[in-house]
Formats: structure tokens, sequence, C-alpha cells
């Protein structure tokens, strides 16, 4: 994340400032009145709570370690008339969470900080980052060998997709499916997140496969977003149509049979409402867990020095799994291509055939393997770790989701990448 990796070039004495206690006193007088009446509460900073997938996956992680815990969650969430966030995802976690709003950027910088977790009698202060919370989650997970519980959809969300659906001509017994790619036009001014892009033309078979079996597609995505070359009236890219707003998006996703994600804040949706999703173009990384009907494609690594596909055990063995940058990836020794449309169309056929199985009789590919390196990898973390960064001030990742029992590649996977597992 760019906002944070400019916290980490602060120094001791800027780091004093964020935490200094006028603007300690000022936050909780902020937030004071969701804290009064004698209730035990946990506080957490959301300072990129615009972007769909934190407004997602933070307040899920949250709810999971400290629902049961505590009599109320506080989000403080940056002003939403400077900093538009999903009105649909809000619709979902109201009812779990007191969100407040603030304009004060100097409060907000506070919420990328790994400075710990804060007790002072009812209150907890999480203040880990967002890395940190769901750093805290997955050990939790790990530990305990919980499954992921999910967010409900209210019915303000679920009857907006309906209608939404209905204008269009599709049924309540039509089949659905939501796909997201990103593309280099998001963020476009930040080169560090065209690590995670794609290209909507390879995905133009896939669709047509799921076209002409009867499915739905609506495709979310952005002002600005790459439009695709596909002209069907079952093919919807809905933030282009003059009555889509941002309520309807979790509402499509509840709705959908599975959804065709990549890594970037839509597949977080699909993550915390328990809706299969098939990854493709999925980077490496520490922090995103799948539920069991979640299956993943990985973009295609290979060495730098002599080009050819990359292992997962070296990938993980020189911190791939902790970097979201192209260049930085590049420096542990690794270049990343996208997969190919034949790639794509193989895992959507996959998750089209998954279907209304039952995840115990769903097949997978080298599940054993793949999650014998994952616990190799956590056990390193446990013991020993990557060095940190002495600079940095968010938080060091020790927990590595896709190690969690549950976790699938696509069939796709080893036939895209065959030395992948070796």
């Amino acid at each position: 994340m760019a906002e944070s990796q400019s916290i980490n070039r602060l120094g001791a004495t800027q780091l004093r400032r964020i935490f200094d206690p006028e603007r300690v006193a000022r936050l909780i007088q902020i937030v004071g009145p969701h804290l009064v009446g004698g209730r035990r509460c946990v506080l957490h900073i959301m300072p990129l709570a615009w972007r769909i997938g934190h407004i997602a996956m933070e307040p899920h992680a949250l709810w999971e370690l400290y629902g049961e815990s505590h009599d109320r969650m506080v989000l403080l969430f940056p002003d939403s008339r400077v900093a538009p966030h999903s009105l649909g995802m809000r619709a979902v976690i109201d009812p779990y969470f007191r969100i407040q709003e603030t304009d004060e950027p100097g409060i907000m910088i506070m919420g990328h900080v790994d400075a710990g977790i804060l007790e002072q009698q009812n209150l907890t202060w999480f203040q880990r980052g967002p890395s940190g919370l769901l750093d805290n989650y997955i050990k939790r997970l790990i530990e305990t060998g919980a499954r992921p519980r999910h967010f409900e959809v209210p019915p303000q969300v679920r009857d907006a997709a309906r209608d939404f659906c209905a204008s269009r001509g599709m049924t309540d017994s039509d089949r659905l499916v939501v796909l997201n790619v990103r593309d280099r036009n998001f963020l476009a001014d930040q080169e560090m997140h065209f690590y995670r892009t794609a290209d909507i033309s390879t995905y133009v078979p896939a669709i047509r496969h799921l076209l002409d079996k009867g499915y739905w597609v609506m495709r979310l995505g952005v002002d600005g977003s790459v439009p695709g070359p596909i002209d069907d009236p079952r093919y919807v890219e809905v933030w282009r149509e003059p009555d889509y707003t941002t309520l309807l998006d979790p509402g499509l996703i509840a709705r959908a049979c599975f959804g065709i994600t990549c890594s970037s804040g839509p597949e977080a949706v699909f993550r915390v409402l328990g809706i299969p999703q098939i990854i493709v173009n999925c980077i490496l990384q520490c922090e995103m867990w799948t539920n069991p009907g979640d299956r993943l494609l990985f973009k295609s690594y290979r060495t730098v020095e002599d080009g050819k596909p990359a292992r997962l055990t070296a990938m993980l063995e020189g911190g791939v799994a902790l970097h979201a940058d192209a260049e930085a990836v590049k420096q542990c020794g690794f270049v990343v291509e996208d997969n190919s449309a034949a790639e794509i169309l193989a895992s959507v056929e996959e998750m089209d055939a998954l279907v209304g199985v039952a995840e115990t009789a769903t097949p997978s590919c080298d599940a054993g393997r793949f999650l014998e390196i994952g616990r190799e990898y956590q056990l390193f973390l446990d013991e020993t770790g990557h060095p940190r960064d002495a600079r940095s001030l968010t938080a060091a990742l020790t927990q590595f989701a896709y190690a969690l029992p549950w976790t699938r590649l696509s069939v796709a996977n080893q036939s895209a990448n065959p030395d992948f597992l070796e």
C-alpha cells in the first residue's frame, strides 16, 4: 500500500508526533460517545475504508477476533464526503459496528502504524494497522482450527441487487457469475499496484463459455476500467449502467453462483460473504485467506536468473509472499506473467463443474503437497521468520494464510505451472 509505505519513512520524532498526547486526546474525544456506558469496547482506525477490500476484510477480522468478547466494536473512517466508501459494504457491516467518521488526516494516519494493542479499563485500542489485523486473525484460525464465519447481507442490499437484475430481464432462477478484472487504469499513478493487474481481453473466452452455458456475467469495476469487448445482453458492466450505485456490489456477489476475481478488493467481499470464487491472476501473499469452496490460479512466476518456471518453495524462501509490488518481487529473484486466456478458461470451466457439488466431493490439485509446503513455511515464520526491516512501522507478517488446511489450488494451476510444487 502506498499509504503505509510512506509511513515507513518516518523518523522517531515524526512517529512521536503522530501519537502525541493532544492527538490521542482528540481521538478519544471523537470516538468518546461510542465508548460510554461501561461497555467493553474495541476501537480500530481504518484509513483505507474507501477501498472496498479494506471495508470488507478489516471489519470482518475485527468481528471474528472481538465480536464475542466485546460489547461494542467501533470503527473510525475517513470522512466519506472526501473519501467515499462502498455503500453496500457499509450496509453489510453497519449491524455489527458503530462507525464514526472524521476529516482530520492527522488522526487517520495513526491507522497505518503497528503500535500494538492497548488495553485500558474497558477499552481495547487495536493499533496494529490493516496488515497486523489480518495477521492476528489468520493466527487465530491457524491456532484454533476454526473456519471463517461470514457476514449476512441485509435486505436493502439484496433488494437493490434483485431489482437491478430484474430490470435487465434476469429472473430469480437465472444463474449469475460476478467478474472483477483489475486493470492499470485503477490507481494508475501508483505503478506498484500493476503487479495485481490483468488484461480483460484474456478473459473473453471464459466469459463466452459462461454465456454459452446460460449464465449471466456481471462485471464489477470503477470509472475508467477498460471495457470488455463483448456485446451480449447477459454480459453487463455494472459500473457503466446509469442506475448503478455502490450499494449493488455485495448484493450481486451474494446472488452469484461463483465469482471470477483477482488479487484486488472485490475478492475480499466474496471471502467475507462466503461466496465461492476462482481467484485468477492471483499473487503469492501471506495475508489473504480463502474459503473451502474457493480455488487459486496463481500468475506464472519465473526466475530472473534463467527465466525458468519458479517453484513455490523457492519463492517462499526468497520472501516473495511478503511483497505486493513487482519491483520488490524482482529483488527477491522472480518476475511474474499474467495467466493466459486458455488458463483462465480452464479454471472457470472447473468452477462451473463444481457448482452444487458438496465440498467433500470436490477434486483438488495436489492439495497435500501445496499444504505441506505451506505448513513448512508457517513453521519457518514461527521459528525464525524473515529479517525485519528496522525502519518499518507497519506490522511484520508472521502468518501464511495459504497454509490453512481448506485452501485449494485450481487444477488449471498445475497445468499452467507444472514445476510449481516441485
